[in-house]
């Protein structure tokens, strides 16, 4: 095996060149390496909450359904079958005979019982718990358990919730009211199952190497933390005659440019961080027809700053909105994100069939400034210096806070600062409200607005910006008991308008992903979630 490169600033002119020279080394000695360049933040999935961790989870487990990588339609799993009833509020789950967990014991109905619950006990501190609310009671034991004096009131409430083990390969589900995405839902994270033994076995160890037990069409076997992570075929699994890799490597970088090198020279076959400044000659190399390893992902997802709506000034909507209002975002993709992106002024991404995002915070610096005066601060004055909170690795998030702290000085008079902190750092601060304004963004977990706007509801998980709007959450509830598409997605749009006029976040762009690959690897397949069904992967020879 190579050595693995030196992290190094890569001048543009570098990567250009580099980007069309013929690959230098063979392949390494796992079947497939590939980076995200940042590291995995759990492996357990109930609090999972990361692209990249999501990513690894579908690798090392399986849920009652699956995600077709190309269509993105649920495909069976673990369950080969289910039943819904006519009202379409009940699922009946029937799970393979043959699905086994990675140490060879049969995966059953009562680990995803106990997964979910466990998902859904506030001590877990599952972010995502929101995302079982759709079933019956599953909302209403949330809040109560974390009142609960001891296990045995747990359990009394728990029996209200809508979840049926009734035997060990048949799960049913009851829903609180038709949920047009739950097959979606199942797929996700946050259902997949978890052995109740391995769990109070090890405690907080349970989900590293040796004690982490899955049910993937991988099993890991190695993680070195910030440096890599090993998998290896999962022998157990169902559908493993159909898993053409044996092993697979993931690599931490520390820079996109460090993981371009490493692809360009053959260290890595895959990766999904390219460096915002290597986009541009990579695209066009790509339409010259110079490189045929390039893929440009329109992804359903949008990049967006956070306000922290419980400080100071920014506790005022008028201030967020003008800040919001003086972007020029066509420069900042240009300039600073550099990948094809499309500039976003609304939260939910184009591509939702049936739904139609209201008018959205596009330039007007006039109005700006206006709103700001309005709020008490014409020119700036009398506002603090913000702070703008971004992680070190990944995107351009330094270059993009630069252009943006460049606009709001220029044409608003606004001063700001920007801290960066590491990746871990950045995600707790967040969670605590510790910042000012932040970076962030978000990719749908399901092909549907409510995936973006759910996201706001007061007291949601994955809200942290402290802003709470009773009409706009009233709205996201009507939405949820809509029976008419047409209608819901007409009562989503006036939540998404409400989202807008109070301006907690501000939308930038959306989402694309440029992809490397490696000629004669083949079943990455380009969808709207960037995710990768890695048991499907294989190297086709000659290649």
């Amino acid at each position: 095996m190579r050595r693995l490169l030196p992290a190094l600033a890569v001048p543009v002119a570098v990567v250009a060149t580099v980007a069309v020279l013929a690959y230098l080394t063979q392949g390494p000695e796992a079947d497939l390496v590939w980076t995200a360049v940042g590291e995995v933040t759990t492996l357990d999935p109930g609090r999972m909450t990361a692209l990249q961790d999501g990513r690894v989870a579908d690798a090392l487990f399986e849920g009652l359904a699956v995600l077709d990588p190309r269509s993105l339609e649920p495909r069976p799993g673990v369950a080969e079958r289910w039943d819904v009833s006519d009202d379409g509020r009940t699922y009946a789950f029937h799970l393979r005979a043959d699905a086994r967990w990675s140490d060879g014991r049969s995966v059953t109905a009562e680990d995803f019982a106990y997964a979910w619950r466990r998902a859904l006990d506030p001590e877990t501190a599952a972010e995502y718990a929101y995302m079982l609310f759709p079933i019956q009671g599953a909302k209403a034991y949330y809040k109560a358990a974390a009142k609960a004096r001891n296990e045995a009131q747990k359990a009394a409430l728990w029996s209200e919730v809508g979840i049926r083990v009734e035997g060990p390969r048949r799960l049913v589900v009851e829903l609180e009211r038709p949920t047009a995405y739950f097959l979606d839902l199942v797929a996700f994270s946050t259902y997949l199952p978890v052995r109740r033994d391995v769990v109070e076995s090890w405690g907080d160890r349970w989900a590293f190497p040796p004690h982490l037990i899955s049910n993937g069409a991988y099993r890991l076997t190695q993680w070195r933390f910030q440096s890599r992570m090993r998998w290896e075929k999962n022998p157990y699994y169902w559908n493993a005659g159909a898993v053409a890799l044996e092993r697979i490597e993931v690599r931490v970088y520390e820079e996109p440019n460090t993981a371009l090198v490493a692809y360009e020279t053959g260290e890595i076959d895959l990766t999904t961080s390219v460096p915002a400044l290597a986009k541009t000659p990579l695209l066009e190399a790509s339409r010259a027809g110079r490189r045929r390893d390039v893929l440009n992902v329109a992804n359903l997802g949008t990049y967006f700053y956070r306000f922290n709506c419980t400080k100071g000034a920014l506790a005022d909507a008028r201030v967020r909105r003008a800040l919001a209002l003086a972007l020029d975002r066509q420069e900042i993709v240009d300039r600073a994100a550099r990948g094809g992106q499309a500039p976003a002024t609304v939260l939910v991404p184009p591509g939702m069939a049936g739904y139609e995002s209201p008018a959205g915070l596009a330039e007007n610096v006039e109005e700006a400034r206006r709103l700001l005066a309005e709020a008490g601060y014409a020119g700036g004055e009398g506002l603090p210096e913000f702070a703008l909170l971004v992680n070190k690795r990944g995107e351009a998030h330094v270059a993009i806070a630069e252009m943006v702290q460049q606009q709001w000085r220029d044409r608003l008079g606004v001063r700001t600062r920007i801290e960066q902190v590491e990746w871990k750092v950045f995600l707790d601060r967040v969670h605590d409200l510790d910042y000012e304004i932040s970076r962030d963004g978000w990719y749908g977990d399901y092909v549907d607005p409510n995936t973006f706007l759910d996201l706001f509801v007061t007291g949601g998980g994955n809200n942290k910006t402290g802003w709470s709007n009773a009409a706009y959450d009233a709205l996201i509830t009507k939405a949820a008991n809509e029976t008419d598409a047409a209608a819901r997605a007409r009562t989503l749009a006036e939540a998404e308008a409400i989202l807008l006029a109070e301006t907690p976040i501000m939308p930038i762009y959306f989402y694309t992903t440029v992809i490397l690959v490696r000629p004669g690897l083949v079943g990455v397949e380009p969808n709207l979630l960037n995710r990768i069904d890695f048991g499907r992967l294989s190297w086709r020879r000659g290649e």
